[in-house]
């Protein structure tokens, strides 16, 4: 049997030319998004992998956070939406998992959370639930365009109408300019932005090596509406919006989304995922189906590593009613916040 080693894929010469070669690798599994994490948050790349003859067997990514306000844990991974463990060749899941629990003791950890599963984990109890949507980009983005739903198509040419533009834009000019529309979002949402660097890494690791594409929507000069899509090996997903709602009314995010799939087409990429959506948020729901994307549900598993067994969502799921509280703040408090903050909830 294959030994599961522990590495940082940061320090890995070559990391992306091997992992492209699997099927179920994404841009999570890449050694640029784990740079992105850990210079930002100073979380420490902890990845379990076979590899063999330059191709990967095995690949269960982690970040362990050490933190004096929540704890010291492991994430696969923080900030992440979905990032099954890659399980195949001859070590399953069960015994991939020891390994991992045995590595979470040794360091530390009280838990170990999975966000997404692999072969093998389908029985484990969901510690969290979701459902993602997932859009087959085989077609074309003609004949795509011609299954979006009436409402869709009708707030496309809206936008189109009242003239506005969206363009290609990762350029620190647009990133900064992202961030500042990104800002206004999270505040409206109750949550404190991600910290600046974090999407300045981001553009460093993903963007400027061709792993992302950031589009801005502007009108009369002016960015209204922005969306980042992170691609690698055949996949992209949808990972960040941001717009300024004073121009809702202009319908800039169907502009958004319609480009992003043109743009990704032209990419030759063969799939793109909307990213995660909370069971709850139907509107968001039903938004995601109005592309013609299939529905999927999406469960996470959480592991408390001193009583050795699986959180259930009723076990660890509070909720916290600060939304309206941080809604109200002005944005550079929430600035300052999320600075302090995501260093320690990943």
């Amino acid at each position: 049997m294959d030994h599961l080693g522990v590495v940082d894929p940061t320090r890995v010469p070559g990391w992306e030319e091997q992992l492209s070669c699997h099927p179920d690798a994404t841009v999570f599994h890449s050694s640029a998004w784990a740079r992105v994490l850990s210079e930002t948050y100073g979380y420490l790349p902890t990845y379990f992998t076979i590899r063999r003859e330059g191709r990967f067997l095995t690949l269960i990514p982690f970040m362990e956070i050490r933190s004096w306000l929540t704890g010291t844990r492991g994430v696969s991974l923080p900030f992440t939406d979905e990032c099954a463990p890659i399980l195949s060749g001859d070590i399953g899941y069960d015994d991939a998992v020891l390994r991992v629990i045995g590595h979470a003791g040794d360091r530390g950890w009280k838990t170990l959370e999975f966000r997404g599963r692999g072969h093998g984990m389908g029985n484990l109890p969901a510690s969290a639930e979701y459902v993602t949507h997932d859009l087959d980009l085989s077609p074309g983005e003609e004949v795509l365009s011609s299954r979006y739903r009436p409402n869709v198509q009708r707030n496309i040419r809206k936008a189109e109408r009242e003239g506005i533009s969206v363009v290609n834009d990762p350029t620190p000019e647009g990133v900064k300019e992202f961030y500042r529309l990104n800002c206004l979002t999270r505040r409206e949402h109750g949550l404190p932005p991600q910290p600046l660097r974090f999407f300045e890494n981001l553009r460093a690791h993903l963007l400027e090596k061709g792993f992302g594409t950031l589009l801005l929507a502007r009108h009369k000069g002016r960015g209204i509406g922005g969306a980042v899509f992170l691609h690698f090996a055949g996949k992209a997903v949808y990972k960040f919006g941001a717009s300024d709602r004073r121009h809702q009314e202009l319908r800039p995010n169907n502009l958004i989304f319609r480009e992003g799939i043109r743009v990704l087409c032209c990419k030759g990429l063969r799939t793109l995922s909307f990213g995660r959506t909370d069971l709850h948020h139907k509107g968001l729901r039903q938004f995601k189906l109005s592309w013609g994307t299939t529905e999927k549900s999406l469960q996470y598993a959480k592991y408390d590593v001193s009583s050795r067994s699986y959180l259930s969502t009723e076990k660890y799921q509070t909720s916290i009613p600060w939304e309206s509280t941080m809604s109200k703040l002005p944005v550079p408090l929430l600035r300052l916040i999320g600075h302090f903050a995501y260093r320690h909830v990943g």
